[in-house]
């Protein structure tokens, strides 16, 4: 099980172009469930129409859930032999869960990075845990730095906003990032990143002007090109009022 994790998380720094999905589902308690997907179904497909598939080899069907309590418990050997404040940093993903589906014959690929939170505020920071999730394989805490940024929620009374924070970055941490993006640059190209937001009550307003409400009035979509929002990580802030 382990091992089929660590292939598939290697194959998203081959990727020419996926879709990246955060949806969140927010309770009136602001409670709810986080989910970050990364469609690569259309990095599956290239790979058929350039023929790297061999065409003798059994169609592949995956559908399966990891827990990452249980890849951390696997490797709980090698995490133990890193500083306290690594393995306190790898140790943050242990609540997340990989649902990982897989059909060759569909051309389907598609990972779901997913929690439950008891509020809102404890989903910040979510692409550090999920830098550090796929790369677990490495044994390191520490994850490579792959923004100048962190997002933060925050839901009071019928408020919620999204909200963009720079990072208090050294000049040898600005560089990391920097390259982190101009390396990943072949498949931010036609990427789409794209929010999806559930509430329990309606939407009254909402201050980003690309946002598009669902006919019931409880869903917020917003979708941008990934390089535009790599360049500008403010792109999705916004503030929303609830009815």
């Amino acid at each position: 099980m382990l091992r089929n994790l660590l292939i598939v998380t290697s194959l998203l720094f081959l990727l020419t172009s996926c879709a990246f999905t955060e949806e969140i589902h927010i309770n009136n308690d602001g409670s709810g469930t986080y989910n970050f997907k990364i469609d690569m179904s259309e990095m599956m497909q290239e790979m058929q129409d350039m023929g790297t598939k061999d065409s003798t080899a059994a169609s592949k069907s995956i559908d399966t859930t990891f827990n990452f309590k249980d890849i951390l418990e696997e490797k709980k050997d090698s995490i133990a032999q890193l500083s306290k404040e690594e393995q306190a940093a790898i140790k943050a993903i242990a609540d997340m869960n990989l649902h990982l589906q897989v059909d060759d014959e569909k051309g389907k690929m598609l990972m779901d990075f997913g929690l439950n939170f008891k509020d809102v505020s404890e989903i910040k920071n979510m692409e550090e845990k999920l830098t550090k999730a796929m790369s677990v394989n490495k044994n390191k805490g520490n994850a490579p730095l792959m923004n100048k940024s962190n997002v933060t929620f925050s839901l009071n009374g019928n408020n919620f906003v999204r909200k963009t924070i720079p990072k208090k970055l050294t000049t040898e941490e600005e560089n990391e990032v920097d390259k982190s993006i101009q390396q990943s640059g072949s498949f931010l190209d036609g990427s789409m990143y794209k929010l999806i937001y559930h509430f329990e009550k309606k939407i009254k307003s909402v201050s980003h002007k690309e946002a598009s409400i669902s006919n019931d009035g409880k869903t917020l979509t917003i979708e941008v090109p990934m390089d535009s929002l790599v360049k500008h990580p403010k792109l999705l802030d916004f503030t929303l009022k609830l009815k």
